[in-house]
This record gives C-alpha cells, sequence and structure tokens, in this order.
C-alpha cells in the first residue's frame, strides 16, 4: 500500500481514516493468505518472504495514531467508544496474522499429499472471501448499516461451510498413519487451528458489525 504523509493523514475524516485502516490490515491479511498458498504449492522462498512482510510492516501504526488523535475531538454518528472498538477489532486481525506467521515459520513443513492441499486451499479460497467481505462491510458502517448487516450475514453463513471443512480436515490429519507427536502432526494440526482462528475472528467481528447496526438502526 502506498505510503501516505502525515500532512494528509490529518486531513482525513474519521470514516475515511477507518477506511485507509481496513484496507491495510485487510492488505497484510491477504499477503499471509497468499503465504499459505505459496506454501501449499511447495515454494518456500516466496512463503517466507510473504510472511516476513505481514510480521514486519507496521504501516497501520500511524493511521491508528491518527485515528485515536481525532476521535476524541469529532462529533459522530456511533458513540466515541464503538468506535475505537471497532477500529481495536480491525487491529486484531494484525495481531491475529503476525501470531500465526511468527507460528508458520517455526517449521517448514510438506503436506501428506494432493487432497490435503486442496482442502487446505478450499479453506484459503473462503478465508481470503470473508477478509474481503469484512473490509467491504466495515466500509458500509458510516453509510448504509443495513448493507453492512447484510455482508455480515453471508460471511456468517460462509465460515459456517468453513467449519465443516475444518473437521473434515482435522479428520483426514487424524487418519493418515503418522506419530501424533511427530513436528509435522502438531505443525498441520496448529496450522489448521491458527487458520480458523483467524476466520473465527472475522465471524466474531461481523456479529459486532450487526449489533451496531441493530444499535443505530433504531434511530433511523
Amino acid at each position: 500500500m502506498k505510503e501516505i504523509s502525515e500532512k494528509d493523514l490529518k486531513k482525513l475524516s474519521i470514516d475515511e481514516l477507518t477506511h485507509l485502516f481496513v484496507d491495510n490490515i485487510n492488505e497484510q491479511n491477504l499477503k499471509l493468505i497468499e503465504g499459505i498458498e505459496f506454501l501449499v504449492e511447495e515454494d518456500f522462498d516466496n512463503f517466507t518472504q510473504n510472511l516476513n512482510y505481514v510480521i514486519e510492516t507496521n504501516t497501520e501504526v500511524r493511521i491508528k495514531k491518527a485515528f485515536e488523535s481525532k476521535i476524541f475531538k469529532s462529533k459522530l454518528m456511533f458513540s466515541k467508544v464503538d468506535r475505537l472498538k471497532l477500529f481495536n477489532k480491525i487491529n486484531e486481525i494484525k495481531n491475529i496474522g503476525e501470531f500465526s506467521a511468527n507460528k508458520m515459520l517455526l517449521y517448514r513443513v510438506v503436506f501428506p499429499d494432493e487432497e490435503f492441499k486442496l482442502q487446505i486451499l478450499n479453506i484459503l479460497k473462503s478465508l481470503k472471501s470473508i477478509s474481503n467481505q469484512l473490509t467491504i462491510a466495515i466500509k458500509f458502517i458510516g453509510s448504509d448499516l443495513t448493507k453492512a448487516h447484510d455482508i455480515c450475514e453471508n460471511i456468517k453463513d460462509e465460515r459456517r461451510e468453513m467449519r465443516k471443512n475444518e473437521w473434515q480436515l482435522l479428520n483426514r490429519l487424524y487418519n493418515y498413519d503418522m506419530d501424533y507427536l511427530s513436528r509435522t502432526f502438531l505443525y498441520l494440526k496448529e496450522f489448521i487451528e491458527d487458520t480458523m482462528l483467524l476466520a473465527d475472528h472475522i465471524k466474531s467481528f461481523s456479529e459486532y458489525i450487526q449489533f451496531l447496526a441493530t444499535k443505530y438502526l433504531i434511530f433511523d
């Protein structure tokens, strides 16, 4: 994402800073997902490069500081508490992604077979989809709460399908002829769980957006 100067950041509204922040975090999230796809393809160089990008990138910090500086001086449709909570939930996506990236770099795994890889890729496709949908929903919060609510309902539906895929994948993993205490087994198990942790946060976030929609639509 293109760097923006401190002067230009100060000119942005609360909504514009929120949109810029979520775009920044979503870009890093997609970089993480792409990195995992490289891992599945056994392209370890690009896998490492992508995950290090997620770990080392901190451009969102300046946006967050600009937002916090401006919010206390602004009159908003939402309460300041709700706005800050929304911003912190966006930031938590970065924290989860960075945590997962660090764990995945600890051990270079080779996946058991092509079917396992295919199921992983299906989960990653859905994760990418709900990450992009959440970004869109957040941008609608300031203009169309009904639209934001509906997008979040789609996220929750797709998340339920991901849960089915997760259990199928774990079932497949436990049925391999593999030592359950081996590094490969433990890595793959935690790899699946960490991927779904991000999906769980996105689903929880979507429910919070629906709560805000219900709360503030009362006054429409």
